[in-house]
């Protein structure tokens, strides 16, 4: 598939990866997305990691009223909202290189646990949107469902795997294409080069070179995927550890895995990364935001992505 090489399409300053990028620790692990944490006051010490991400609101709600909130670095924080039974933050952009930030929240019902700690963690892309926090023990029908919801979650995976495995088993090239069900009789593989609509956000890890979507399947089943030619201009190996496309209604697709870890060295000449999503031909419309990032944390976030 043609991938072009081409000089001058970034300044400069798109170039510069910071020297201490390269040595911040690895990204601490943390939870995303719509999060349902319990709370046992018989094990306590545990310390959750909530993901947040620059310019993405995270909200906490408890099952009791607050006393008050302790927020470590809350002058970092676009926005910070404290309610009677909620906690609400808006990180800013500038927090991306900084350390998770401690939150420690007091229940005024004098029930146990009387306080709990939270540990904010500054992600690249993926961010805890909802955090339902309960210290209420529930019924059995409670726990009965939440056991159904498992298994259910289970058997997903599980028909996820055995779906992965019958396509990486198949042929290859156009013909596992068609085995797969993702080559369209009429539209076959479309493909877009996308370099100059592209909007890199600063401080990025990683220098654009060239850019091209593509997208293939039907309305029943489909997939997309974007090709970045990269340049590391860092003194560090950055190797892949995740990517996301979110649309403009907040809506995320998150890349199929990869069968072996994608890097780049630092310095020219630069590698080509391709990340891949499901998606039909009536799906990923419009324009995204791509998100790339590696264990550090290092990232590359590129706006308007469009397929064709």
């Amino acid at each position: 598939m043609p991938l072009a090489s081409s000089a001058g399409l970034l300044s400069l300053a798109l170039l510069t990866s910071t020297a201490d990028a390269a040595e911040r620790p690895p990204l601490l692990p943390c939870e995303a997305g719509d999060v349902r944490l319990e709370v046992d006051a018989s094990a306590p010490g545990r310390v959750p990691s909530l993901c947040i991400t620059p310019e993405l609101t995270s909200t906490l709600l408890f099952d009791a009223k607050l006393s008050r909130v302790e927020l470590e670095g809350r002058e970092h924080f676009r926005r910070v909202t404290e309610a009677a039974d909620s906690f609400m933050v808006v990180p800013s952009e500038a927090m991306r290189d900084l350390e998770p930030r401690r939150l420690t929240v007091y229940f005024a019902d004098g029930a146990a646990p009387a306080s709990l700690a939270f540990l904010l963690v500054v992600h690249p892309a993926r961010a805890a949107r909802q955090v339902d926090v309960i210290r209420q023990t529930r019924p059995v029908a409670f726990y009965e469902q939440k056991a159904r919801d498992a298994e259910s979650k289970a058997q997903r995976c599980e028909e996820e795997k055995a779906r992965f495995q019958v396509e990486q088993g198949g042929p290859g090239g156009l013909r596992g294409l068609r085995a797969a069900g993702l080559l369209h009789g009429e539209l076959g593989v479309t493909t877009k080069r996308i370099s100059e609509y592209l909007k890199p956000r600063p401080r990025t890890a990683l220098a654009l070179a060239e850019a091209w979507s593509y997208r293939a399947g039907s309305q029943e089943k489909g997939r997309v995927a974007v090709e970045l030619k990269l340049k590391n201009a860092g003194a560090k190996l950055w190797t892949l550890a995740g990517a996301m496309l979110r649309g403009s209604q907040a809506e995320e697709l998150t890349s199929l895995p990869e069968d072996t870890p994608v890097s780049i060295l630092p310095g020219p000449p630069g590698s080509s990364v391709m990340v891949e999503f499901e998606a039909t031909t009536m799906q990923a419309q419009g324009a995204y935001t791509l998100t790339l990032w590696d264990a550090d944390g290092r990232s590359i976030i590129l706006e308007n992505v469009t397929f064709p």
